[in-house]
């Protein structure tokens, strides 16, 4: 497995689309300071499903937006796909090659697709759980990110060997399963206090049904007596 092509349009300096692609073994992009090498990195994170605008060296997630030039105007969203080269089968999916895309528009509306396929952000996070590969970014290092390691709290270490481990995405499927349960239990709970309420409007029913049955009873002994 290895990373096929990235093509970015209106991400940071990438306003125009631009393809790199990539064989296998060792890729090294070179280029003189401020060229956009550190972008082409920020780009994989973030096509991968990162969050978190700090993590690619912004405020906001709209800053990844191209925001203008000397003569180039401002774009109105970015995008970046990224294609995976599957031939190993490291994915568990039946496809020779995995393309993932991902498109945000500065009124912060976004997208991802998954081999063409509109999908959800935790579905390219499972599709990704197996391969190493992710948003904890433990499979990109960063500028800084060595000594944000070392530094880091023990239980931040804890996550990022499990991550490392592949023992992340079965952490996510408990979680999510908790949550489940827990919405499963509070939609029991609701049906059962309705069934409780139920059950309390049927007591004086019940007791008015009786009445209404004594009294139509009596009436008809009353009528028979005659």
């Amino acid at each position: 497995m290895h990373l096929r092509s990235i093509t970015l349009k209106g991400f940071k300096s990438f306003p125009d689309r631009t393809k790199l692609e990539f064989g296998a073994g060792v890729a090294v992009i070179v280029g003189p300071n401020g060229s956009g090498k550190s972008n082409v990195t920020d780009a994989v994170l973030w096509a991968m499903g990162e969050q978190s605008p700090l993590a690619v060296r912004g405020q906001s997630m709209q800053d990844v937006i191209f925001g203008g030039g000397k003569g180039v105007q401002a774009r109105s969203s970015a995008e970046v796909e990224i294609v995976i080269d599957n031939a190993d089968g490291a994915i568990d999916l039946p496809l020779g090659e995995i393309s993932i895309l991902r498109r945000l528009d500065r009124s912060g509306d976004g997208e991802y697709r998954l081999n063409g396929a509109r999908c959800r952000l935790v579905d390219v996070l499972e599709v990704l759980s197996d391969t190493g590969l992710g948003k904890e970014m433990h499979s990109v290092v960063s500028q800084g990110r060595i000594e944000a390691i070392v530094t880091s709290k023990p239980k931040d270490r804890r996550l990022l060997i499990e991550e490392a481990a592949g023992l992340g995405k079965h952490r996510k499927r408990r979680r999510r399963a908790q949550l489940k349960l827990e919405r499963t239990q509070d939609n029991l709970d609701r049906a059962l206090d309705v069934e409780r309420e139920a059950r309390s409007r049927l007591r004086p029913l019940k007791r008015q049904a009786e009445a209404a049955e004594l009294h139509e009873r009596i009436e008809r002994q009353t009528v028979e007596a005659r």
